[in-house]
């Protein structure tokens, strides 16, 4: 293998260790640590940002494509904003009233 083979390799692998870390941290999230729905789900959503970046920059590579990045980021964030727009008041509905 040539110099650049391997540090490709080395580079890939350590995106793929990061990724590996990345989802430990989301099941610990869920099922080890006691955090409130709100917290959990914000870190998860963070969490999930971190790894669709790191798998656009290096899987795709994307890493020195900056507006593409900022579309991996950015698109997703509001895709959830307009789903939770759509279904939050279908939600408040059907919630127990106190």
């Amino acid at each position: 293998m040539t110099d650049e083979t391997q540090g490709l390799s080395r580079l890939y692998l350590t995106a793929w260790l990061v990724l590996i870390a990345i989802t430990a941290l989301e099941m610990s999230t869920v099922l080890v640590f006691h955090i409130s729905a709100g917290t959990r789900v914000v870190i998860l959503i963070v969490l999930a940002l971190m790894k669709a970046s790191l798998i656009g920059a290096y899987y795709m590579g994307l890493r020195f494509e900056r507006l593409a990045m900022a579309y991996i980021a950015i698109l997703p964030l509001i895709l959830l904003l307009l789903m939770l727009l759509a279904v939050v008041p279908d939600a408040a509905l059907l919630l127990p009233r106190h």
